[in-house]
């Protein structure tokens, strides 16, 4: 899947590209080694085919080996409007007509509902990374007043959001669920003497379980976004809250089956893969962050046209398995309403002879002999119903599986007994 798809939006893909190939010592080396010549791409299909991946490591290695901005630069440094840096640290400078996300992010807060005059909470850090800024010049752009209130300092953060009243908070669910555990701390009742009626979540992943609990003791109205620091953002929930809406501005984002690189379709996951379109000082052309989406099939009911995603996880720990690609992450979270399950592994094998593959998966509990039938039979239609794949249920004792599997980043989850693969890749 690519969006946007329209004609106009593919024109301004290949004026990105021709500028970057004039302007950009990386791409003209990368576009000559590829043999791409702009004016040959007549569609998306020649765009794919020929114009290579950047990887973010790559990204990374090259500003190492060239610092600070690597080969990528298309302006001198006296055209820049100011400088950014993301983890990794990537150094990201901006010109100054680069929006940086800005008018993205307001026209999400309108879909909101937020109105001009809230007081908003911006809780994401200030602190050399852009998120922070980036929110907070959005709701000023939305006619907001915000209070800059950055990461840490939890008791100043609830009295100056009592305070000032804020109606909106934005930041990571996690610390808003800080700042409830911390109001509650201070003998305030949350719902009294806090005031946020909506609230932009975003940076990491906001569970059902977390969204019920915050919505519930806060009285709030949680809209999930996500984004990425070096692309901006790219993805957000209407009201209806069914998946998160592919922002249409400045992006054009390609979903790719990690495993055949062939485009994703709806229903299916998809690696992220994505250029900035327009004139920048540090373009990114065909960037992947190494985020993995699942595409939700359908219309929304909002009747918004913009396809849906849902974030899943890292593309790393993604498996190809009897043809379905599976992530941990989808696992872990149909196991959160188990709380007899303590740790899980997902184990493939293929016997000699036998025709399919086997899955199972490894429940880990205090006292696996008291594990039920039903248990199990339940756990299986929750992780079926998450990963669209049956799995053998297997309960052992918590002890038999590694502490660190089906925790972040889920690089020890997946063992893969199947033949052929190497003794290093079976615990990946």
């Amino acid at each position: 899947m690519v969006w946007p798809d329209s004609p106009a939006e593919f024109s301004r893909l290949l004026a990105t590209l021709r500028w970057a190939a004039e302007h950009s010592p990386y791409y003209q080396r990368t576009f000559a080694s590829a043999d791409v010549h702009v004016d040959d791409i007549r569609d998306y299909e020649a765009f794919r085919q020929r114009v290579p991946i950047l990887r973010k490591g790559e990204l990374v290695a090259n500003q190492r080996l060239h610092p600070p901005f690597g080969e990528f630069l298309t302006v001198p440094r006296d055209r820049f409007g100011s400088l950014h840096t993301s983890p990794g640290p990537i150094f990201l400078p901006r010109l100054p007509e680069e929006n940086q996300g800005i008018e993205t992010l307001r026209q999400a807060i309108h879909t909101m509902g937020i109105r001009p005059g809230e007081v908003v909470h911006v809780t994401l850090s200030y602190h050399i990374m852009p998120g922070g800024l980036r929110l907070h010049r959005a709701f000023e752009a939305a006619g907001c007043l915000v209070i800059n209130g950055g990461t840490g300092s939890s008791r100043l953060q609830v009295e100056l959001a009592r305070a000032w009243q804020a109606t909106v908070y934005a930041g990571t669910p996690s610390f808003l669920a800080h700042l409830l555990d911390t109001a509650r701390s201070m003998n305030l009742d949350p719902r009294r003497d806090l005031f946020y009626r909506v609230g932009f979540s975003t940076a990491e992943k906001l569970t059902p379980q977390l969204r019920h609990e915050l919505e519930s003791a806060l009285g709030i109205e949680l809209f999930d976004h996500c984004g990425e620091a070096q692309i901006g953002p790219l993805a957000g929930e209407c009201r209806v809250h069914e998946g998160m809406h592919l922002h249409a501005r400045d992006l054009f984002c390609e979903f790719l089956d990690p495993a055949a690189h062939q485009p994703a379709e709806p229903g299916q996951v998809g690696e992220l893969v994505a250029t900035q379109l327009g004139r920048r000082a540090l373009p990114l052309i065909r960037y992947a962050p190494g985020d993995a989406f699942e595409i939700l099939p359908g219309a929304c009911p909002c009747g918004h046209p913009a396809p849906r995603v849902r974030f899943v996880g890292q593309v790393g720990a993604i498996r190809k398995i009897k043809g379905v690609l599976v992530h941990p992450q989808q696992v872990h979270e149909a196991l959160r309403q188990f709380p007899e399950v303590r740790r899980f592994e997902i184990v493939i094998d293929q016997a000699p002879g036998e025709r399919y593959e086997r899955v199972r998966l490894r429940l880990g509990t205090a006292s696996p002999e008291a594990a039920s039938a039903r248990l199990a039979a339940a756990i299986a239609t929750a992780v079926q119903s998450a990963v669209l794949l049956k799995m053998e249920i297997e309960f052992v004792h918590e002890g038999e599986i590694p502490e660190e599997a089906g925790l972040p980043p889920y690089v020890t989850t997946i063992r893969d007994l199947r033949p052929g693969k190497s003794v290093s890749a079976q615990r990946e």
